[in-house]
């Protein structure tokens, strides 16, 4: 099987391939421009390739090659099934020393939070599209929610609280776990008394 036969054999099964994936199996990367000349693949950013026409993933694509960029606020709601509808911005947080390319990304919402906290409810999750991306857990989301004094979503932001409530696997203890942690213990808890 020669390298182009290879990669396009990794698309069909993943979908999305990288120029480091094609390095690591000793591929040239010649291999891929001259699919891309064949109108074989195509290039969606710098280093990730798609088959021509394919659905790719946009939220895996997006922050591939992003270190420390995770999912949040009202995009990891919807990954959780807590939001009304798609979001309109991929809301994302970084640390606040952040200054890559997602800064000039007029579709992203930046967050920016201390390095300690960074991490505080990160898992991994599958996207609309089936790929493994890292967002953050519910508890998480509600109380960066609650944290952002600014937020213009209250709608939203009830209806999440709402809808988790009501579900078997809320889990109040972490909420508060992680409303400590933040520093928002005391509004996290008037917020869910107002509510309930």
């Amino acid at each position: 099987m020669n390298y182009e036969e290879q990669i396009l054999n990794i698309l069909r099964k993943k979908k999305i391939v990288t120029t480091d994936e094609i390095t690591k199996l000793k591929i040239p990367k010649v291999a891929l421009t001259r699919l891309i000349e064949k109108n074989k693949i195509e290039r969606v950013k710098r280093g990730v390739y798609i088959l021509p026409n394919s659905f790719g993933d946009e939220y895996y694509t997006l922050l591939l090659g992003v270190n420390d960029a995770i999912y949040s606020y009202f995009t990891a709601l919807y990954f959780h099934d807590l939001c009304e509808r798609v979001p309109l911005k991929y809301d994302i947080t970084v640390k606040r020393n952040y200054g890559g390319t997602l800064i000039k990304n007029e579709n992203v919402n930046l967050h920016y939070v201390d390095a300690n906290t960074l991490n505080l409810g990160r898992i991994k999750i599958k996207s609309p599209q089936g790929q493994e991306i890292e967002c953050y857990d519910i508890e998480r989301c509600l109380c960066d929610l609650i944290k952002d004094k600014d937020n213009l979503y209250f709608e939203y932001v009830k209806y999440a609280f709402v809808k988790y409530y009501r579900e078997e696997k809320h889990n109040t203890f972490k909420l508060y776990k992680y409303a400590k942690l933040m520093g928002i213990e005391k509004q996290v808890h008037e917020f869910m008394e107002a509510l309930l």
